[in-house]
């Protein structure tokens, strides 16, 4: 992408101030996309991928035979 053609006349028009102004918030800007490019992207969580898929069977809480003989 091309630097858009009015940038040049109005970076000619800031004081030296605001220049460094701009450069540091130039480069601040790209530290901040140099950062979120080499982080890895979050994927979203979804929580109801699985509703309706899964069942618990009305016995559950019921004891299990294998463990008759510790009781």
């Amino acid at each position: 992408m091309a630097m858009p053609a009015w940038i040049p006349e109005a970076w000619s028009k800031l004081s030296a101030d605001n220049q460094k102004k701009a450069e540091s918030i130039i480069h601040d800007l790209l530290t901040e996309l140099g950062n979120e490019a080499t982080e890895p992207r979050k994927t979203k969580i979804r929580y109801d991928v699985l509703k309706g898929k899964i069942t618990v069977a009305e016995n559950f809480d019921d004891p299990l035979s294998e463990f008759e003989e510790y009781m």
